[in-house]
């Protein structure tokens, strides 16, 4: 079993987790993920510096020369491999008090041509499956949800890194799916929300000019923020189910707490 904090593939299981390691409702993961981002908003946010603000700048500069639609193509490609970060943040902190930022996209950074190869895969796949409204996505999506997490943590070839991911998907395909619907919920909200009310915002309370809304004109620089806004949480949101389905079908957490009784029996 791979560790999923450890620098070095292969390593030990981690010896302690500073995230109880149980099985919990979708809707706890979630609750769980807003709480762990915020407890540890400093390392998120020198991670959101380095990765978050030159996506928005690219999207943004893309929306203002070519148009929305190309903008939001763009922030599109650039979030699903901008998640990476914050997916290798997440498990370095379940096991860490401190993280580096730098070990982090480090780390991400390794696996970038991996996760570009698995993200070409999943848009051929759901380019097939729009030719029958979407519907077959239902099915594929929530095998391939989690590529990113085992791309990251694991670190595998492509290929066996899509098999990996088919297996845990597969393992527990509700929880994937509602995963994954869930997410891309949040997301949109994220979206519609940073576009209405930092909209109120500007003109009510600063007296400011708020951009047309995303409504109007296909798009707004309060909306793309509120997408890359929504990021981080989705990202960890992810991998804190990954971890849920992996104590579910692999008893990580037997693993990881006879880790700890190994570690701690040289002390004793």
């Amino acid at each position: 079993m791979t560790s999923l904090a450890q620098p070095e593939v292969g390593a030990d299981l981690p010896s302690r987790a500073r995230v109880a390691l149980r099985e919990r409702p979708l809707v706890d993961v979630v609750d769980l993920a807003v709480r762990f981002c915020a407890v540890h908003a400093h390392a998120y946010a020198k991670v959101a510096l380095v990765v978050l603000v030159p996506g928005f700048g690219l999207s943004l500069a893309v929306a203002l020369a070519g148009g929305w639609a190309l903008g939001w193509i763009t922030a599109i490609a650039l979030a699903a491999l901008a998640d990476a970060p914050f997916v290798a943040l997440a498990s370095r902190l379940v096991f860490a008090d401190r993280v580096r930022a730098r070990e982090v996209v480090r780390l991400s950074a390794r696996a970038m041509p991996g996760i570009v190869a698995a993200r070409a895969t999943q848009l051929v796949a759901l380019a097939g499956c729009c030719l029958l409204a979407g519907l077959p996505w239902l099915w594929i999506g929530p095998h391939l949800v989690f590529v990113v997490e085992v791309l990251v943590l694991e670190q595998p070839r492509v290929r066996g890194a899509v098999r990996r991911a088919i297996r845990i998907g597969k393992a527990r395909f509700g929880e994937a799916l509602s995963a994954m619907v869930l997410l891309l919920l949040v997301r949109l909200a994220f979206t519609a929300f940073a576009d209405l009310a930092g909209g109120e915002v500007l003109t009510g309370l600063l007296e400011l000019k708020a951009p047309p809304s995303m409504f109007v004109a296909g798009g707004s620089w309060l909306a793309l923020a509120g997408w890359w806004c929504a990021v981080p949480l989705c990202a960890s949101a992810r991998f804190l189910v990954y971890l849920d389905v992996r104590t579910r079908t692999e008893g990580w957490d037997i693993q990881t707490r006879f880790a700890a009784l190994a570690a701690a029996e040289p002390r004793a």
